[in-house]
């Protein structure tokens, strides 16, 4: 009796623990904008989160949250609600990496909350994102920044991370779209412009491009895209005066 007793105290207490450590982990990375040091923060979980000594990492340098300028929300972080602060940790916009971590340990997994990198892979703490199994090696951010989490925070990594979208670029929206999508062998952009001129190029989820055309003075541009393995891809339009990405499905 006294066995089982023991047990079943032994089987709450890893609940408990786990519970715990599922709630802290629901602090997520949901804007990042490399250019402002803006920085904001989602509470997913169900109960509020005091997350004011919460580190942000950018190897080697890191900030305490309750250090920085918050300009929106507060860092005791209820649940559904959003904080914003201002980090200095991101010394290259163009290519760098972010952790969140819920204490000083940088090297441990158990701290760190969230991570992302663009720009390219590789950075110092990707290894402790892909050992958190929140991360996948080799992958990075290649959209235009700011960066945007669209995930429902309990998805991971790259594929989940976008352009913000600002108001003037509601104005662009529209400027091309794909058809078919997703596709077995050809992808059509359509673009708004009656003559668009600029370059196209596809890349997979680790960041190569896979391929890539000059359009000329066109509204239609055609990809053949049969040779592509099966998954996601990123496909960027670039212009003399803007750049836009969108994501394609090769079945």
């Amino acid at each position: 009796m006294k066995n089982n007793y023991t047990l079943k105290t032994i089987i709450a207490l890893m609940f408990f623990t786990a519970f715990c450590f599922n709630t802290n982990a629901q602090v997520r990375l949901t804007v990042v904008n490399p250019s402002t040091g803006e920085v904001t923060m989602h509470n997913y979980g169900g109960t509020t989160v005091d997350i004011s000594n919460y580190q942000l990492c950018n190897f080697p340098s890191y900030n305490q949250l309750s250090s920085l300028t918050v300009t929106q929300g507060s860092l005791n972080l209820a649940a559904g609600a959003d904080v914003t602060v201002i980090t200095t940790v991101i010394s290259n916009p163009n290519d760098a990496e972010l952790g969140l971590y819920n204490s000083a340990s940088f090297a441990s997994s158990v701290a760190m909350q969230d991570y992302m990198q663009w720009g390219s892979a590789g950075h110092q703490r990707e290894v402790v994102a892909v050992n958190k199994g929140i991360w996948t090696a080799g992958t990075f951010v290649n959209v235009a920044p700011p960066f945007e989490y669209t995930g429902n925070g309990g998805q991971n990594g790259a594929p989940f991370w976008d352009t913000l979208l600002g108001l003037e670029d509601f104005e662009n929206i529209s400027s091309f779209s794909l058809t078919p999508n997703p596709t077995n062998t050809v992808l059509n952009l359509n673009f708004s412009q009656s003559a668009f001129s600029g370059e196209v190029a596809i890349y997979n989820l680790l960041g190569k491009q896979v391929n890539s055309k000059n359009i000329n003075n066109t509204n239609l541009a055609t990809f053949d895209v049969s040779s592509l393995n099966s998954g996601m891809y990123i496909i960027t339009v670039t212009s003399e005066s803007n750049k836009e990405s969108k994501r394609f499905i090769k079945n």
